[in-house]
């Protein structure tokens, strides 16, 4: 009998309206987070989110798991988030290839758009999993990346 144990990581990589991308991870907490820093405003200020995805555990051939997902905004504008996306871009067993057959990355559920307010938080949907049957032996105890992808904007007043 084989010993599934698998964990999903949110990858910590944002596309914005317009905006540098710098990936975090804090090693204190299983959470991956990744910040978007939009184009500066009207007042030259730089308003900044992160979107956090708390890691996915037990997976195993036939599981269905949600990778939920939270926006933060620490900046003193608010924000809304206009699309949001997930992709398998990698794996961190050899052999264990970032394919459908392996995990199953399903579209965004929730809803858009998401506004979150200037320095507040707020849960921001889901991204469903799935493990078919057909995952290969060499995912045993695989770490799984999911790309996020993030379209934000300066919320108008």
């Amino acid at each position: 009998m084989h010993r599934w144990h698998k964990t999903v990581v949110a990858a910590a990589a944002v596309v914005g309206a317009a905006g540098l991308v710098v990936a975090l991870r804090d090693p204190s907490t299983t959470d991956q987070q990744m910040t978007l820093t939009a184009a500066p405003g009207a007042d030259g200020s730089n308003p900044v989110f992160t979107v956090r995805g708390a890691a996915v555990e037990d997976l195993y051939p036939g599981a269905r798991r949600r990778l939920v997902l939270t926006l933060a905004n620490s900046s003193s504008h608010d924000l809304v988030v206009t699309g949001m996306h997930a992709r398998l871009t990698a794996t961190s067993k050899p052999g264990c290839e970032p394919v459908v057959s392996n995990l199953e990355v399903g579209p965004y559920t929730g809803s858009l758009p998401a506004r979150v307010g200037a320095r507040d938080s707020r849960e921001a949907g889901a991204v469903p999993l799935h493990m078919p049957n057909s995952v290969v032996d060499a995912c045993q105890e695989a770490t799984f990346t999911v790309l996020l992808t993030a379209d934000a904007a300066v919320a108008s007043r």
